[in-house]
């Protein structure tokens, strides 16, 4: 059962949602909206993505400063100042359903990380659909991972790859592509209510529909479409969960049982052990998409205290090991 604290943030997260959505001019999408209609919905969600995640960041003892160029776009270094962040890094994708959010949505996210990490965080500004569809997304977060490597020195044993929501997704789909390019893979995978399958075919999509307060199940066709453009919604390089994942570096996913990407999730991590990946699952009881973005939480607390752990211990260097 969720905490006492979590189901008072969920009341007021479903309340603040409800008024969103009645008040926003677009109205909310359905498989039938315009794309026209789609997009002012997406611009709209985007401004108000870009709102909350600035009350969400914390106004002291955390920095960030953009990067004008990681690779084919630009992107925010964030880094907690009560850490050492060593020479370590995380590659943090964000979410937002291919269409909203950006580095400014996700800073208090990022610098919580940082903490329980003890990185460095790098968020790139990958381009957004509607406007950018498949591969645009893929390309800047290639270019981004390359970045660090030929342009900042990580070594990528010392990069770990992480990504929430669509992020998690897409981080996913940068491993398949390094590994089928020959690129050295980073150390691991994190991912946070990853959306690994845009075609929707998890039963939780319609069995969870209704105890999602975040996600609505029929709009995640349309924007899923706007994202992948002529490509088939089950193509690997869209939807990581159809990829081969053998060879891939160990990987951690934390899922709330109250969302429709459930099965997103508990899929990947069955299908990575499959595969001979070393994968670990992580359910959180009644929580919904992506918790990890709303502090105080005791969820929130742990989880980001298991991926830090996890980060640290897969990122030893090792010399360290050996010692």
């Amino acid at each position: 059962m969720a905490s006492v604290r979590a189901r008072l943030m969920r009341t007021a997260l479903v309340g603040a949602l409800e008024v969103l959505r009645r008040t926003n001019d677009a109205g909310a999408p359905g498989p039938d909206l315009a794309p026209e209609q789609l997009e002012a919905y997406a611009l709209q969600a985007h401004e108000r993505m870009e709102a909350l995640g600035e009350r969400l960041t914390p106004r002291t003892r955390v920095s960030w400063h953009e990067v004008p160029s990681m690779g084919t776009v630009g992107g925010e270094w964030v880094e907690d100042e009560r850490v050492a962040a060593d020479d370590r890094v995380v590659l943090h994708l964000h979410g937002g359903a291919f269409v909203i959010g950006s580095p400014r949505s996700h800073r208090g996210l990022a610098s919580s990380l940082s903490r329980t990490s003890r990185s460095a965080v790098v968020l790139p500004e990958y381009r957004l659909a509607p406007a950018n569809v498949f591969p645009a997304a893929l390309e800047d977060a290639m270019g981004a991972y390359r970045w660090l490597v030929e342009d900042r020195g990580f070594r990528p044993g010392r990069i770990a790859v992480c990504g929430d929501s669509a992020g998690g997704g897409l981080g996913l789909s940068l491993l398949v592509r390094l590994r089928d390019e020959g690129f050295e893979l980073p150390a691991c995978y994190v991912g946070m209510s990853p959306w690994t399958d845009l075609a929707g075919t998890g039963p939780a999509l319609v069995e969870l529909d209704e105890l999602d307060p975040w996600l609505v199940a029929e709009m995640m066709g349309p924007v899923a479409r706007m994202y992948a453009g002529d490509t088939p919604l089950d193509d690997p390089r869209v939807s990581p969960l159809y990829a081969d994942l053998t060879g891939l570096p160990p990987m951690l996913v934390h899922v709330g049982t109250h969302e429709i990407l459930l099965d997103d999730a508990r899929r990947l991590v069955a299908r990575a052990r499959d595969a001979g990946v070393d994968a670990s699952l992580g359910t959180f009881e009644e929580m919904w998409h992506v918790f990890q973005a709303f502090p105080g939480l005791p969820e929130t607390r742990r989880s980001l205290r298991e991926i830090g752990a996890f980060i640290r211990r897969c990122t030893v260097p090792p010399e360290r090991l050996a010692a």
